[in-house]
Order: structure tokens, then sequence, then C-alpha cells
């Protein structure tokens, strides 16, 4: 039962991938590469029966605030709050834990009485770019209609009007591709945390090994896999959704990162994951009159392994699920992920009916294997609960793991390993350190270090519009540096803790007019100030000269060292 957990193997990569885009820093950039907000919050309404529901689908790159979301009817009183779903935790320095959501979502708008023809519903909306850029307030007025949801509510993005190419295919030919599908999902990184399983179901047969009885045990598994796929399948096609709102809920990701945590003791082999023996001996009498010993359990581990490397697939088998809750049919549903799976399955198979031939044998570097895995597992259990544990908390556990890791490999003894378990212990400490002087990231473990040495900057005038601006421009001698603020925009928190600070930035200010637009309201003259350069919403950062003429502009966050080059770069008036 323990090699079946190094299925976890996959999920390093993961980690890695979710700590290295956690790490990157919003960045300055240019303007063309951002949406305009209704392309990178599309929001339609539709009407469901005598019931309303709302679809919004977010662009890759960017999230709305859960808070700043707000429905109302026009007329006033036709609807009651609707229930938002719950968004993924984001920890923000400067405002705190915050709600946003990603992707494709819908929520029902509960009706107070019957709608009405010309009824309208009003959103109120707020969202950002990981770009640095934050969009001001805006509300949108929408009219409900009887369409079928755009196509883009369920992950495809062909222009409404236009299906599909799955639409046009015959029942045999889309079962086809959704098995080529699996088969090319296969021939990724996903396939290989499966091995090690089929590795321990084969090897472990011993001289009863043929090809024909590794071919079942293979098959076994497979069928266990596509049984959890179909039964994700069915759902999808009975409710119309991606379920991702589900697995986003606190209890389901603590739970997770709970059962990280006891498979982590079972491969540390503190704790020993077992049936009781009286259902051992029932079990064992079962799968022995099935012909193949271990046919059960091996179909059991199949369906798990599916659990487990969900997220390797997600991407893929959300476009899947997207198109099979449009359809509304469970049996599609289940027909469709099953062709998925056994795609997927397909190199289990062969490597199964080739047996010993072509996997390793078990020895004792497996146990030194179990270990790596368990710490794996352990950083995964971190991982998952860091968003609701207190912000020092993460990088105790994460200097727990690392230490506990050196002292294991100091004592397996050899240069490679010490020299590792140094590695490890200086990691573990200075996460330690960043704990106590209030750090809450892992990969920047000194932060807490550097937030009381910002000193004072140069300050700003504040602006109201055009007509104050034109007014500065005409008065000013000198060049005059323009700064779009808002309370709510995050980049504009960092501008003034990092960058404005900075001494050589602030000698650099002090050739300038300094003024800023402050448009957290977000009325119409900051509208216009804001259309009148082109900006969807703070930071930005003109500099102009006296005639009007803009000489240069920074948008979103810049550090300091490069903001102070580019001023520097500028000429004088």
């Amino acid at each position: 039962m323990s090699v079946f957990f190094s299925v976890w193997r996959g999920w390093l990569a993961l980690l890695a991938a979710c700590l290295a885009l956690a790490a990157t820093p919003a960045l300055a950039l240019d303007p063309k590469d951002l949406l305009p907000p209704e392309q990178a919050f599309q929001v339609e309404a539709q009407r469901v029966g005598p019931a309303l529901r709302l679809n919004i689908r977010i662009a890759d790159g960017y999230y709305l605030y859960r808070n700043k979301l707000a429905l109302a009817s026009a007329p006033a009183g036709l609807t009651a709050p609707p229930a938002w779903p719950l968004g993924k935790r984001k920890h923000d320095p400067y405002f705190g834990e915050t709600e946003i959501y990603r992707g494709v979502f819908s929520v029902d708008v509960p009706l107070v009485g019957p709608w009405p023809d010309q009824g309208r519903l009003q959103l109120s909306l707020q969202g950002c770019a990981d770009a640095g850029i934050c969009y001001p307030p805006e509300q949108r007025t929408l009219t409900p209609d009887s369409r079928p949801a755009s196509s883009w509510l369920q992950g495809g993005p062909p222009p409404a009007g236009q299906d599909t190419a799955l639409d046009r295919l015959s029942l045999p030919a889309l079962l086809a591709s959704f098995f080529v599908a699996g088969l090319g999902m296969a021939l990724t990184a996903c396939m290989y945390p499966m091995l090690p399983i089929i590795s321990a179901i084969v090897a472990g047969q011993g001289a009863r090994l043929t090809r024909m009885r590794g071919l079942t045990l293979a098959f076994a598994y497979v069928q266990g896999l596509a049984f959890s796929y179909v039964l994700v399948g069915v759902a999808a096609g009975l409710t119309g959704s991606l379920l991702t709102v589900w697995l986003q809920q606190p209890v389901v990701i603590l739970s997770a990162a709970a059962l990280m945590v006891v498979f982590a003791l079972a491969m540390f082999d503190v704790i020993a994951i077992q049936l009781p023996s009286a259902w051992q001996s029932r079990l064992n009498d079962a799968s022995g009159r099935l012909g193949g010993g271990r046919l059960a359990s091996v179909f059991a581990m199949g369906a798990l392994s599916a659990l487990i490397i969900g997220p390797c697939v997600a991407p893929p088998l959300a476009v899947a699920l997207g198109y099979i809750g449009a359809s509304g049919d469970a049996w599609l549903g289940g027909a469709a992920l099953y062709a998925l799976a056994m795609g997927l399955g397909a190199p289990l198979l062969v490597v199964g009916a080739l047996g010993g031939a072509v996997l390793p044998r078990a020895g004792a570097w497996m146990n030194r294997v179990k270990a790596v895995f368990g710490v794996v597992m352990l950083a995964l259990a971190v991982y998952l609960a860091a968003p609701f544990l207190p912000g020092w908390l993460p990088l105790v556990l994460w200097a727990a793991i690392a230490l506990g890791s050196a002292l294991a490999l100091w004592r397996l003894g050899g240069a490679p390993a010490r020299g590792l378990a140094l590695a490890a212990a200086a990691l573990g400490l200075a996460w330690l350190g960043g704990a106590a002087t209030g750090a809450t990231q892992p990969l920047r473990p000194w932060a807490g270090l550097s937030g009381a040495a910002h000193a004072e900057f140069p300050p700003f005038s504040r602006i109201a519009d055009s007509a104050e601006l034109d007014a500065r421009l005409a008065a000013s001698q000198q060049l005059v540096l323009l700064d779009f603020y808002a309370d709510w925009c995050v980049a504009c928190k960092e501008m003034e803790a990092e960058t404005f600070p900075d001494p050589a930035v602030s000698a650099q200010l002090q050739r300038f007019v300094r003024l800023q637009a402050d448009v957290t309201a977000n009325r119409p003259e900051h509208q216009a100030l804001l259309k009148r350069f082109g900006l969807f919403g703070p930071p930005g950062i003109i500099v102009l000269t006296p005639d009007g003429r803009e000489l240069h502009r920074v948008v979103g966050f810049t550090p300091p060292a490069d903001f102070a080059r580019q001023l520097a770069a500028l000429p004088s008036p």
C-alpha cells in the first residue's frame, strides 16, 4: 500500500510551479498588453425557466474581488442577494486577506417575484490584472435573455453564434476524440506518477507473473481510473458545472491537507494504513474468487489515482467538462470521460503486458523514495492549508519540514547527503528567522526586516481633474510627473512602500513637479483623466513637458533601480 503513495511525485513539479507563480512580482508593462475591462471580465445574464443566472468569465491573468461584487435590479426589489461562491484566498501585505475569483463561474439570482420583460440587472464589480494594474470600480447593466449560455462559459473561446468542432462530430467520432485527448495527456508528465503503481502491482506477482496476468491487473487498474472519471463526467452532465466551486471550499481544502499529513506519516512508517483484519479476510476471500487475486484492490488503486493526479490534468479536463456541462447529457458525459480515461490509461496497459521486462525491481531504494515522497506530501499539506493559517505559521511549518529533512539526510552519511543536509538546515533557519520578523512568503523570508527601513519620499500634490492638470502644467517650468493612485490599487501601495522612498528614486523625484491624481472614487472626472492618457486604471506614471507633451510613461509596479534609471534618462525641459 505504501508504494501507492509514490504517485505524489507528480505533485512536486506542480508545487514548484505554483510557488514560482506566487512569487512573481508585478512589473511595469506596456499598456497595450492589457485587456479592456469588458474583455477582461465578461458578464452575461441568462433566463433559466422562471429564474435568472449570472455567468462570469475572467480572462487568464486577471481576477475579480469577491467583496466588490454587488447585484441589484431595475426596477428595484425584484431580486434577493445571490449566494456568491467562495473565492480563492489572496494575502496582500497592504490589504490583508481577500477573496478573489478567477476563471469561469455562474451564480443563480433569487427572484422575489415575476421578472418583467423590461427588467434589468445592475452588477457592480472591480478587478485587477496579475501584472499589477487594478481597474476602477464599474457598474454594468445587463438584460437577461433566454438564450443558452455563451460558449465561453464552458471554457471555449468561439464567438457567440458559432458551434465548436466537437458539436459537428458523430458520437463515435466524438468518443474517439476524447480517447485521443486522453492519450495525449498520457504522453505528458501526468503519466509518471502512475508508473510506480503498476510497477509494484506487477512486480508483486513474482513467479506467477505472465503477460496475460500483467495485462489483466493493468486493465483492472485502468478501469478503476475510468470509474472515477465516469462519475465526474456524469456529474458534469447532470449539473452543467465545472465542480470547481465545491473543490475550493475551505472544508474540502483543509480536509485534503489533513489527509496529506496522514499519508506522509504512513510513508514514514509512523502509522499503518490498512483495513481491519476481519475486512481484509473477507476481501482476500472475495478477491480470490475473482481469479486475479488482487483485482478488487487494484481497481480501488486506480479509482483513487484519478483523484490524486487530477490537478496535473486539470486544464484539458476542465475544457472537456465544460463541453459536457454545456450538453447537459449525463450519458454523454459518462461515455466521453470513460473514453478519455482509457486513452490516459493505454500506456499503462502496455506496461502491464510487458511486465518485468521494462520495470525496475523492488529493493532497499524504495524506502528512501518513500521518505522523499513523505516530505513532498507534508509540503503539499502546508501549501494547501497556508491561506487559512496565521501569516507566520506556514513559515514555521516550512522550517520544521526543512530541519527534519536536514536531520534525516545528515544521518544517512556521505558527502552528497550531508551537503544537502546543510542546505536544508540553512533554509529552515531562514524560514524561522523570517517568521520571527513578520515575513509571510517562503520565497522572501527576510522581507519583514525591510518593512521599517523605508525613508520618506518627496510629497505629491493632488489634482482632481484635467482642468487642474492643465493649470499646473501652464504654471510649471519643470517636467511634470503625474502619478495615478487609488486606495484599492495594490501596486500603488507597493510603489509608495518600495520604490518612491528609495534614495536614488527620491533624488530623481526632486527634479519634477510631482502631481497625483487620486482616482479612488472613480468619479466621471477621474474616468475622463484616465481616458485622456489611455489608462484603464492605476498605477500609471506619466511624465509631461510644461506644454503638455508626454515624454515618458510607466505602467504597473517598477522596482526602484529600474525606475531611478528611467527618470535619470529623461532630459530637462
